[in-house]
C-alpha cells in the first residue's frame, strides 16, 4: 500500500504539473506513462474516450504545449526571441507541427471510420439507432430519455445527424467558415452525448481534441474580440446605468410577464429573474389575480399552461419558451443563452421542453377554489 500511495499521489502532481504547464517536456512524458498505466490498470472506467486519449498524448510529447497560457509561456517568450534563428528551435518547431498534424489526421480517421462503420449498420439507416441507445439505463438520463422517445422526428433526426456529422468531418476541414461550422456540430454533437448519455469524460475529451482545429491566430482574434466586446458592453453599461435615473427607458422596451400566482416553483422563478432585472424592464403579474385576463384579454386555460408575456405597446402576447426568450433578451446574466433559445425553439425541442417541466409543477390554490377543484395541466396540491 506505501509503494502504491507514493506512485498515486506522484501521478496525480504530475497531472497538476501538465495541467498548469510547468516544464512542459518532462511533464508530458511523464504524463503519458501515468495516465497510461492508469488506465491499462483500470479498464473498467473507460468510456471510449481513453482509447484515443493515449494515441493523442503520445503525439503530444513532441509538441510545445506551454507556449500560451502556463507556467512557462514568459520563459519561453524570452528565449523565442534569441533562438528563432537556431536550427534547434526550428527542429522542434517541426516535430509541434507534425504532432498537431498527426493529431488531426487522427481525428479524422476516427470520425470518417465511425461514420462509416454507422452506414453499414441496419439500425443506423433506417434511423431507429437513438432509439435502442436510449433503451440501455447506464448510457441515457431519464429526462432526456423520455423527451426523445415521445418524438420521432428527434430519432430520426439524431440518429442521421450523427451519421452525417462524422463523414463530413473530414471534408469540411478544408475551407475555414466551414470548419468554424463543423467544429460546432461535433462540439455540440460531444455535448448532447455527455447531457444525455453520462459519458462525461469521453464528451470532454473529444471536446478538447476538435478545439485544437483552431489555429492560435484564431485563438488571438477570438481573443482580441472578446476583449473588444467586453469593453463595448462595459460602456454601454455604465452609460445606461448613468443615465437612467435621468432618462427612461422607451415603453417599447419594457415587456409584461403574466405568471401563475398558485405555483410555488413559478414564484421562486419569478423572485429570482427580478435579482436579474437591472434595468427594470420586467413587470411580473398573476393571471390569478382578478380581471387580469379580461384587462389584458388574455386566454386562461393557455395562460395554465404556459407563461405569457408583451411588450406594453403591443396586443401580440408570447408565449411558453418564446416569452422566456423576450424575457432573456432583457436580463443581461441571460444573454449567451439567447442563441441557444432561438435555435431550441426553431427545432421545436425548446417548447417540448417547457411543456415538460411546466406540465410537473405543483399548484397551490390561494383561495377561491374547493376539493373539486381539477386543473388538468399540472399536478394539483390543494392547501386545507
Amino acid at each position: 500500500m506505501l509503494y502504491f500511495d507514493i506512485v498515486y499521489h506522484i501521478g496525480i502532481m504530475v497531472t497538476i504539473l501538465y495541467v498548469i504547464g510547468w516544464k512542459g517536456r518532462l511533464m508530458s512524458i511523464l504524463f503519458f506513462i501515468f495516465t497510461y498505466s492508469l488506465l491499462d490498470r483500470n479498464y473498467l472506467i473507460g468510456d471510449g474516450g481513453d482509447n484515443i486519449l493515449r494515441i493523442l498524448l503520445c503525439y503530444m510529447i513532441f509538441a510545445n504545449t506551454t507556449a500560451y497560457f502556463s507556467a512557462d509561456a514568459e520563459k519561453y517568450w524570452k528565449k523565442r526571441s534569441v533562438a528563432e534563428e537556431g536550427t534547434w528551435y526550428k527542429i522542434k518547431a517541426v516535430f509541434h507541427n507534425f504532432a498537431v498534424l498527426f493529431c488531426i489526421v487522427n481525428l479524422c480517421i476516427m470520425y470518417l471510420t465511425s461514420g462509416l462503420y454507422q452506414i453499414m449498420g441496419e439500425m443506423w439507416h433506417s434511423g431507429t439507432a437513438v432509439y435502442y441507445i436510449m433503451q440501455v439505463n447506464q448510457f441515457s438520463h431519464p429526462f432526456f430519455r423520455n423527451l426523445i422517445l415521445q418524438n420521432d422526428f428527434f430519432i430520426v433526426l439524431f440518429t442521421y445527424s450523427s451519421v452525417i456529422i462524422k463523414l463530413a468531418f473530414p471534408f469540411l476541414l478544408f475551407n475555414r467558415y466551414t470548419k468554424y461550422f463543423i467544429v460546432f456540430c461535433v462540439v455540440s454533437f460531444h455535448l448532447g452525448i455527455g447531457i444525455a448519455m453520462g459519458l462525461i469524460t469521453f464528451s470532454l475529451i473529444m471536446c478538447i481534441i476538435d478545439f485544437m482545429l483552431i489555429s492560435d491566430e484564431e485563438y488571438k482574434k477570438i481573443h482580441r474580440k472578446l476583449i473588444r466586446l467586453r469593453r463595448l458592453f462595459l460602456l454601454a453599461f455604465r452609460t445606461r446605468t448613468r443615465s437612467f435615473g435621468r432618462k427612461s427607458i422607451p415603453q417599447t422596451h419594457h415587456v409584461i410577464v403574466f405568471y401563475d400566482g398558485w405555483c410555488p416553483f413559478c414564484q421562486a422563478s419569478i423572485r429570482n429573474l427580478r435579482k436579474l432585472d437591472w434595468f427594470r424592464l420586467l413587470h411580473f403579474v398573476s393571471f390569478r389575480e382578478p380581471n387580469v385576463c379580461n384587462t389584458f384579454q388574455l386566454d386562461l386555460n393557455k395562460l395554465e399552461k404556459r407563461m405569457h408575456s408583451k411588450r406594453k405597446t403591443e396586443e401580440k402576447s408570447h408565449e411558453g419558451i418564446y416569452a422566456f426568450i423576450q424575457i432573456s433578451k432583457r436580463l443581461v446574466p441571460l444573454w449567451p443563452l439567447v442563441p441557444l433559445l432561438y435555435l431550441a425553439a426553431i427545432c421545436g425541442i425548446g417548447q417540448k421542453t417547457y411543456d415538460f417541466i411546466a406540465s410537473r409543477r405543483s399548484i397551490i390554490p390561494a383561495g377561491g377554489c374547493d376539493d373539486t377543484c381539477y386543473l388538468p395541466t399540472a399536478r394539483t396540491s390543494i392547501k386545507s
